[in-house]
């Protein structure tokens, strides 16, 4: 049942996609903070019964985001103060465009589509590099994905070199991310990716874009993530995560996320400064950052930058001062309270996207309560339900679940998750291959 709503009390939007994970943190957060909440999802509100929706819920069309910003502005009250997303770069480019649709302060819709779009996120900080605010990049080209594999390969001998990665200028989370390593592992690849992203929602999204894929040169060493806030233009690091695992390919999945990092204080302050570079290349001035760096031989190189929090469930690694989540912490600074002085608490933290092991159907998983009673685990969450269907990376948009684990130290951490992922067994039921599905990020 809803509550009647305090017509008095601030209004915030929440944006969100049906696959979304992290609807629930964002209901809390603003509760916390006494504001009623506005959701404007691709679900219908009347059909769904996973969360209590709100009183003037709307539905949305992703593939419009200009049609579904002039939805949620025709339903937005005077007293509403912020319109944020909840899920991937579709949805933080809907919210971009209802806040400017409001007056509300957001960041350039420009520079939300370009952290969407891989080949303009790259050419953007190619060309602050140029003009004298360098900003670490792998060297790149984009091609049509019908293009002669073989001339492609002559360019790559060229221009970047082997091994090199391929990827989709559209969705997230390592989808469609590939290492190559040859020609014939060229070839291989651009069929696979372009199957992948035949997917008709996919052409529906973006025509062009779903037709198209970036290449880059591959950057050895250690992947790291930055988790910050933008308030005017000014980046500050809220969390950095080492990622344990080596993320050498053929394909990208990622698992461990420890903090805080164990970078030397020279690297961790050099990959800042890279992803501030980075996000005044892009344009963007305020609210959550999400960035990935590789630490190459000759320093950090900015992977992704992305104008949204942590994805999946792994904002729940991050505590601040006073208990706050780092979606309250995200709602306050919306709300245009002053958050530049809260703390993450003390003790390292980590998450463990658990990867899948192999496609077809998960009959179950056991040894689920093993592994949350190991040292410093806090949870394990199973996240797909028996029935329904798994798919490896680089097809695959989901993982099976998550651990988290909190401790004295970083080192304690990555073993504690460890340990608990090491108690857990799935049963795989094989399939014959699956259609192709991919719901709008």
């Amino acid at each position: 049942m809803h509550t009647n709503p305090d017509m008095n009390a601030p209004r915030i939007v929440l944006v969100i996609h049906t696959t979304s994970y992290g609807v629930p943190p964002f209901m809390e957060a603003c509760r916390k903070v006494g504001a009623e909440v506005i959701v404007a999802s691709d679900r219908c509100h009347v059909l769904d019964s996973r969360w209590v929706w709100p009183p003037n819920s709307v539905v949305i069309d992703f593939f419009d985001p200009e049609g579904a910003a002039a939805v949620i502005a025709g339903v937005a009250p005077a007293t509403t103060r912020a319109v944020l997303s909840v899920g991937g770069e579709t949805a933080a480019l809907v919210a971009t465009a209802a806040a400017r649709r409001l007056g509300l302060p957001s960041n350039d819709p420009a520079a939300v589509a370009a952290t969407g779009n891989k080949l303009r996120m790259r050419t953007l900080c190619a060309a602050a590099a140029a003009a004298g605010r360098a900003v670490p990049i792998p060297a790149f080209f984009a091609i049509p994905l019908d293009a002669d594999p073989a001339v492609v390969a002559d360019r790559v001998t060229a221009e970047l070199g082997w091994p090199c990665v391929i990827k989709p200028l559209l969705l997230s989370a390592s989808r469609g991310v590939m290492r190559v390593d040859d020609a014939a592992g060229l070839r291989t690849a651009m069929a696979r990716l372009a199957r992948l992203l035949s997917a008709p929602a996919l052409r529906e999204m973006d025509p062009v874009l779903s037709q198209q894929a970036l290449l880059e040169a591959f950057v050895p060493g250690r992947e790291v993530a930055l988790e910050a806030l933008l308030a005017d233009g000014q980046l500050r690091p809220l969390a950095l995560f080492d990622k344990p695992d080596p993320l050498d390919g053929p394909f990208f999945e990622e698992t461990l996320y420890v903090t805080p990092s164990r970078l030397p204080e020279v690297d961790q302050r050099a990959v800042l400064d890279a992803v501030a570079a980075a996000t005044r290349a892009l344009g963007l001035s305020t609210g959550p950052v999400h960035a990935e760096l590789r630490m190459g031989p000759g320093g950090p190189v900015v992977i992704e930058v992305a104008a949204r929090p942590i994805g999946g469930l792994c904002a729940r690694t991050l505590r601040f001062d006073a208990g706050l989540s780092l979606e309250e912490l995200i709602v306050r600074q919306a709300l245009g309270q002053d958050v530049r002085h809260v703390l993450r608490e003390q003790p390292a933290s980590g998450v463990m996207m658990i990867p899948i092991p192999a496609a077809g159907i998960l009959k179950g998983a056991a040894g689920v309560e093993e592994a949350r009673q190991v040292s410093g685990i806090e949870d394990v969450i199973i996240s797909i339900k028996p029935g329904e269907r798994v798919v490896p990376l680089p097809e695959g948009d989901r993982y099976l679940g998550f651990i988290f684990a909190r401790a004295a130290s970083p080192a304690a951490v990555e073993a504690a998750l460890r340990a608990a992922h090491a108690h857990l067994r799935f049963a795989i039921l094989p399939t014959l291959p699956m259609g192709d599905r991919a719901p709008p990020q």
